[in-house]
């Protein structure tokens, strides 16, 4: 998984009714191709065929396949896949090495998810891949004697298909990132150099290998383009775009006809000017877009509305983009994207929204990423993966003496963790599923417990599949033991759940007990089931025992425990090889989960109407502060599929958190407000196709001004253009000021006890730095400038001090950003010595 970019590390919070907001129409053309691939070649902004018609790429990225990335497969042990292949190569040899990792590559992309892709619609596959796939990392500038074989079959799979395929280098010589999707995580010897070898040897080491790719590929159709260098960020923007100049002629003199991808820094593709002017052609700029995600906002609906349908100016979001690249006359990939991960719901609408929005500019696109594996396993409200492993051993309800002692619950609103509504994965075929009803005792503790109507009902037919759900006898139920002493009541009647109905069951058990009762189901896959049921603890000591509830894909073994884990997490530094072999057997052959809404609205003839007709932005707000209570009013709105307002409030600026939603009338009073402290309303409009107006104008209480000597947190600004704050890592957590541009400003009132001068230290981040920085004014007057140096990472933190004048009394501080890309966690003001 790679970072975002989002406007140069800028919040887009961009107001347009609609998808065709920039008149641009609403579905992208063809899609997918109607005939077999051929080389394509580029046409201003598009991405065409030889004969000129246009293509609209659709696709997803073979993430972990080629080059690992281990939160994909639910491993934890191993930060990177250097250091997986250098733990395997010492513990057993460098063949056995190459031997495992051949057999995690076949099992991990097999047949069948080629043609789960190509069931999703989709035309074209970006396969991310590592340096040493093909070159003798032992013996630079020499290719593996198996070099292209997994390449090779990546392309021959996309052609029998009609997809397309992008071969993008996410892992070059030396790492061109710091991140760990780079190979090695921590080095960038690429822009650095590192291990005795200056930068440059890494460098050629790359041109060389791309010769190779080129020489390998060149007129071959299905490759829809060359992917260069993924994510280059261990430098700074000019630096990156003069060597992907220098590449680009390379690859040149041995392929004259395959688009190359020209990759984005984390600033943008502002260094690289007109490609025209450089005498590039057949070039395609690419940026990774993850709204919702990294700092850019948050998960939601709003969000990608903002950035999808420009704002609330029509300019912003996608028509920024959209207007740059039509300046340059040069196409675009997002190489990158994730719409639908916490979407519940929403995620596969809002997810055609984006393909159909981008490729209505004609911009190619590939999210990220066709497949993730969790320990959990399951879409829950929608992992990264299109599909992932079924849940084979889902914890559904879980109380314990810990958490709740003396409980007394429904499964709905058990303390711990809670499932009403159980999705069962998988395809759509039947399959046998086991509930387990688990329970047991520890640290010298004991057990008593009694659970009641426990059902799981069909919720497309309405059938009760669970038998004896009420007990009063053991019908149905299977004992299972996992270790101690365990006692089984089935027509127990004294001292029930109160949810309970009738006779129950209880389970009784001294120290160190474990198991519990268990029930083969037939499910149908991706059918969705309600869960009920009741529990109670009616005397089991305190901090020792729990009561829980599973659906597991393989029947339970007496004196073998469930942990709720559908993947073994391994260390590779003392797993055995069968262990090793056996997991990554298993990436081939697991259940699979498919992401079925994601699947149905990307293949559907007619998109859904979410995101393509906003309501009205409410107007009119006003609001009246009453000390404990402010009274918020507004303009009716008057759409006749209006189903009401949306209240949100927040202490920062821009960050909005829903404080009421259903709202009916144009009138809301907050009577939990704190008199003193400051709060910013917005409302916004809702109808019924589940859309969600832009939020209105803000209104505020206002707060005490901030003391000076004292602290600014940098987020409680007051007032602020362009700026997102996001969770930071430096001392005191919290939020920071960051995504900022050239022209972001933001600026607080303060209250300067004694005029004077003043020690000030700001707390600053910048990954590439930034010689312009920023202007400090108070009262529109500059009092102070700094520029920021490179501190190696955006939650980097260090401190820059200098002295300022400032006059007493209230006064606004202002800070105006001359260069973006930089953070900001708080200034602090001191009397100066």
């Amino acid at each position: 998984m790679d970072w975002l970019w989002n406007s140069s590390r800028t919040l887009i919070v961009c107001a347009a009714l609609a998808l065709a907001a920039c008149n641009d129409s609403d579905n992208p053309p063809d899609t997918p191709p109607a005939q077999p691939v051929t080389v394509l070649q580029t046409n201003g902004t598009h991405w065409i065929r030889p004969d000129g018609t246009q293509i609209v790429l659709k696709g997803t990225n073979l993430g972990n396949w080629l080059v690992n990335e281990f939160w994909m497969m639910g491993q934890t042990h191993v930060p990177d896949q250097c250091t997986l292949e250098a733990t395997l190569t010492s513990r057993f040899g460098a063949q056995e090495n190459e031997r495992l990792m051949d057999l995690f590559r076949d099992n991990w992309i097999t047949q069948r998810d080629w043609d789960l892709m190509a069931e999703f619609g989709l035309n074209v596959v970006r396969v991310p891949f590592s340096y040493t796939l093909l070159e003798d990392d032992s013996n630079p500038k020499h290719l593996r004697a198996d070099a292209f074989q997994y390449l090779d079959y990546a392309i021959e799979q996309a052609e029998a298909r009609n997809m397309y395929v992008i071969l993008d280098l996410h892992g070059a010589a030396g790492s061109q990132g710091r991140e760990q999707h780079s190979g090695c995580q921590g080095r960038n010897w690429f822009w650095d150099g590192g291990n005795g070898q200056p930068a440059s040897y890494y460098q050629d080491r790359t041109t060389w290998l791309w010769q190779k790719i080129a020489q390998r590929y060149r007129g071959r159709s299905a490759v829809a383009g060359y992917g260069p260098l993924n994510e280059p960020w261990g430098t700074d923007a000019a630096t990156l775009a003069a060597y992907i100049g220098q590449l680009y002629k390379a690859i040149r003199t041995i392929d004259a006809d395959h688009i190359i991808v020209l990759p984005g820094h984390n600033s943008g593709i502002n260094a690289y000017g007109n490609p025209a002017n450089a005498g590039m052609k057949n070039v395609a700029f690419e940026m990774h877009f993850y709204p919702g995600i990294f700092g850019w906002g948050q998960i939601g609906y709003g969000v990608h509305r903002d950035w999808l349908l420009c704002g609330p100016t029509g300019v912003t979001g996608v028509c920024e983009w959209r207007d740059r690249l039509n300046g340059l006359s040069t196409p675009f990939i997002i190489g990158e994207m994730q719409p639908w991960t916490g979407q519940g719901d929403l995620g596969g609408k809002i997810t055609r929204a984006t393909y159909d929005r981008y490729g209505s500019f004609g911009w190619a696109t590939t999210n990220w990423s066709y497949k993730v594996f969790t320990n959990g396993g399951g879409q829950g409200a929608g992992t990264w993966g299109m599909v992932t492993n079924a849940g084979t051993q889902e914890v559904l309800v879980k109380a314990n003496t810990w958490d709740c002692d003396n409980w007394d619950a429904t499964f709905a609103t058990a303390c711990n963790t809670r499932s009403q509504s159980v999705r069962v994965g998988g395809d759509g075929s039947e399959r046998t599923m086991y509930l387990v009803v688990k329970s047991g005792a520890c640290c010298a503790g004991s057990l008593d417990v009694v659970l009641d109507s426990i059902g799981l009902i069909n919720d497309a037919t309405g059938e009760e599949v669970v038998v004896n759900g009420g007990f009063g006898t053991d019908a149905g139920w299977t004992q299972w033991n996992i270790s101690g002493a365990q006692a089984f009541d089935f027509n127990y009647t004294a001292n029930t759940p109160t949810a309970g109905e009738g006779a129950a069951l209880r389970v009784s058990g001294g120290a160190d007990n474990n198991g519990g009762i268990y029930q083969a189901l037939r499910l149908r896959s991706g059918q969705t089931y309600t869960l009920r049921g009741a529990f109670k603890d009616i005397g089991s000591q305190p901090q020792s025992a729990w009561a829980e509830v599973y659906l597991v894909a393989a029947q339970p073994q007496s004196g073998v425990d469930l942990v709720g884990s559908a993947l073994p997490d391994l260390d590779y530094a003392t797993a055995s090889v069968s262990d090793i072999e056996a997991l990554f057997r298993s990436f081939g052959t697991m259940d699979y989960d498919v992401h079925l809404d994601l699947k149905h609205w990307l293949t559907s003839a007619t998109p859904p109407e979410l995101l393509r007709k906003l309501p009205v932005t409410p107007t009119g707000l006003t609001l009246a502060d009453n000390g404990t209570s402010a009274q918020l009013t507004w303009n009716a709105n008057s759409e006749a599929d209006l189903t009401g307002y949306n209240v949100y409030r927040s202490s920062v600026l821009g960050t909005y958190n829903l404080l009421a939603s259903g709202v009916t009338t144009p009138v809301y009073t907050d009577n939990t407000i704190v008199d003193g402290l400051p709060y910013f309303y917005v409302v916004a409009a809702t109808d019924q196709d589940g859309d969600e107006s832009f939020q209105s104008a803000p209104v505020r209480i206002e707060g005490e001004p901030v003391p000076i000597p004292g602290t600014l947190e940098a987020e409680n600004f007051v007032g602020m253009s362009g700026v997102q704050t996001e969770t930071t890592t430096d001392a005191g957590g919290g939020l920071n000021v960051g995504f900022l541009d050239p022209g972001d400003w933001f600026e607080y009132t303060v209250n300067v006890q004694t005029a004077g001068n003043y020690t000030v230290t700001y707390r600053v981040a910048s990954e590439p730095g930034s010689p312009g920085g920023f202007n400090l004014l108070a009262n529109g007057t500059v009092i102070d400038s700094q520029s920021i140096a490179a501190t190696g990472g955006w939650q980097v933190w260090t401190t820059i001090t200098d002295t300022v004048t400032l006059q007493a009394g209230e006064q606004t501080l202002r800070f105006n950003v001359v260069g973006g890309s930089w953070n900001l966690n708080n200034v602090t003001f001191t009397t100066a010595p």
